[in-house]
This record gives C-alpha cells, sequence and structure tokens, in this order.
C-alpha cells in the first residue's frame, strides 16, 4: 500500500511549533517532498507561507532551494506589496552563501533587481536592494 502523502498546506503552519523533534520531523517531510518533481508546487506554498507569515523557518528552509526558488522570487519582485519581503528572503539566501548564488546572474531576477534601481522606481526598499545586489554580484566568478 503506497504511503500517504502529507497534506503541504497542514504542514506549513506545523514549522512554528517549539517541539524540537517535531520540527525536525516536518523540515524532513517538506524536503522530502521539494526533492520529488511536485516539488515546485510546495516550494510556491512555501514562498507564498514565508510572505504571508516573515516565518524564520520557511526561510530557512527556502534558503537551500535554487532554480524554482529564484523563478517565484522573480515573479514576487513584480508585486510591489510582495517586494519587500521577497528582498528580506533575497538578503537571506545571499547571507547563507549557497554553492549557487553565482547562477543568480543567469535568472530574471537579476532583471527584476535591476528594474527596481531604475530612476523614478517607487520602492521603499532601495537600499535593501541595493545590498543585496551588491552582494549578488561579489558572488559572481
Amino acid at each position: 500500500m503506497a504511503r500517504e502523502q502529507p497534506n503541504v498546506g497542514d504542514l506549513l503552519p506545523l514549522l512554528e511549533t517549539s517541539d524540537l523533534h517535531q520540527l525536525e520531523e516536518i523540515r524532513g517531510l517538506i524536503n522530502e517532498q521539494l526533492s520529488t518533481e511536485r516539488g515546485s508546487m510546495l516550494l510556491n506554498g512555501l514562498v507564498d507561507y514565508f510572505l504571508e507569515t516573515n516565518s524564520a523557518q520557511a526561510m530557512h528552509i527556502l534558503s537551500f532551494s535554487q532554480r524554482h526558488l529564484l523563478d517565484k522570487m522573480n515573479e514576487c519582485m513584480t508585486k510591489q506589496a510582495c517586494r519587500l519581503p521577497t528582498l528580506t528572503l533575497l538578503g537571506h539566501v545571499i547571507r547563507k552563501q549557497p554553492s549557487w548564488i553565482h547562477k543568480i546572474a543567469r535568472y530574471p531576477l537579476l532583471l527584476s533587481l535591476l528594474k527596481c534601481l531604475k530612476p523614478g522606481s517607487r520602492n521603499g526598499s532601495v537600499c535593501l536592494l541595493v545590498h543585496c545586489f551588491g552582494k549578488t554580484v561579489d558572488g559572481l566568478p
């Protein structure tokens, strides 16, 4: 009999538990799901959960993702309301310095960051954006 897959929507709020054993189990289930072909759906949900709750646990898990995360962050950069939390997440990922950080230059996310720096763009998070951009460029080979 096939093992029943947990509902991802039910797992995300459990990331905020204070029980460290349960937290490790939840992280394990989420990471297992992220490695499947349906992992991109989970990642989208995880990014949305982070944008709504500013969850440190969600941010921690997301900092180890790559392609789907960059695509989702690029999508979020187009929405004014999501821009600051997305930049916060990007800053966290950059500070973790994952081995794939140099690949950001090949993704549309870099162009979205540059568009936000254009004169006349109304963005209250320009300092954070400049910091993220500078750290990204530093990580390029």
